[in-house]
């Protein structure tokens, strides 16, 4: 099975670069990115000054994404790719970089270990792609520096905002079973995170046997998947088994409608959850 995604992967790219020379036009791109967390990010820093393309839909499995021609396109033409540390080893990603064909691009990494949807983890990836973008056109060094204060003062306002909403969300000691994605996100919230699980593919029968055990002896009321992961089967089961409610949120912007940025991503997850637990 691993022998025909890759192969299908090959295919896709070896197609790309055939189209690559004969493409009407370069598209205008100057940064790639390799999730739509980071596209944010640098829109929120760079403003109008950099064109800036996403590889991967916010609403997609980073490790799961098919490459597409235009992908290949894109990185051929770009001047830097930004990519999260967990992408470096993944397929799609270093077929598109060999596909590419561009050993004088620069490729930097952002390495930030916690959950993406915490405030904190955004401050930091703002503090990270600022220092790149510094780096590589450093005669806007100074607002890039500039761009990223500002941002990081608009992300502690809506921290505190999300903290005054949570005070009345009765989400604080709420039992809940969720995908390990949004366990970091889902415990800063206040749940009482049960159990957690993986993905869909590496879920054995005797694993979803213990988190329905420990579901039911908890009384959880919520099982809360990622839209990322992939399907939401499993969780559908998990929470018609021990009578809870099943949510699906998101951990990049992009995944729901209007959410582009990680504000509205944010918020739409808070409303997800608010819808289910009144459901529960």
């Amino acid at each position: 099975m691993l022998r025909k995604f890759y192969s299908g992967i090959l295919v896709v790219l070896a197609m790309a670069v055939l189209l690559i020379p004969i493409s009407c036009s370069s598209p205008s791109v100057e940064i790639v990115a390799g999730s739509s967390q980071i596209s944010s990010a640098v829109r929120d820093i760079a403003g109008d000054k950099l064109e800036i393309t996403n590889i991967i839909p916010g609403g997609m499995c980073p490790g799961h994404y098919d490459v597409k021609p235009g992908d290949v396109e894109a990185l051929a033409n770009g001047e830097l790719f930004i990519i999260h540390n967990w992408q470096q080893d993944k397929a799609n990603i270093t077929g598109l970089i060999e596909a590419a064909n561009r050993p004088d691009l620069p490729i930097r990494v952002i390495s930030i270990m916690d959950a993406p949807m915490l405030p904190s983890y955004q401050i930091e990836m703002v503090d990270s792609i600022s220092l790149i973008l510094s780096e590589i056109y450093p005669d806007d060094s100074e607002y890039y520096q500039e761009s990223a204060a500002k941002r990081k003062e608009v992300i502690s306002a809506k921290e505190v905002e999300l903290k005054d909403r949570l005070k009345n969300a009765n989400f604080s000691g709420v039992k809940v079973l969720c995908d390990e994605m949004q366990a970091g996100f889902i415990g800063w919230l206040g749940f009482d995170v049960i159990a957690t699980y993986g993905r869909p593919e590496d879920l054995s029968i005797g694993e979803m046997d213990q988190l329905l055990t420990k579901g039911k002896q908890a009384g959880v009321l919520l099982v809360i998947d990622n839209l990322q992961s992939g399907g939401t089967d499993n969780s559908e089961g998990i929470a018609r088994d021990t009578g809870a409610i099943q949510v699906v949120i998101s951990n990049f912007p992009g995944g729901f409608e209007n959410t582009e940025t990680w504000d509205k991503a944010v918020d739409k997850n808070i409303d997800l959850l608010l819808e289910a637990l009144a459901k529960a």
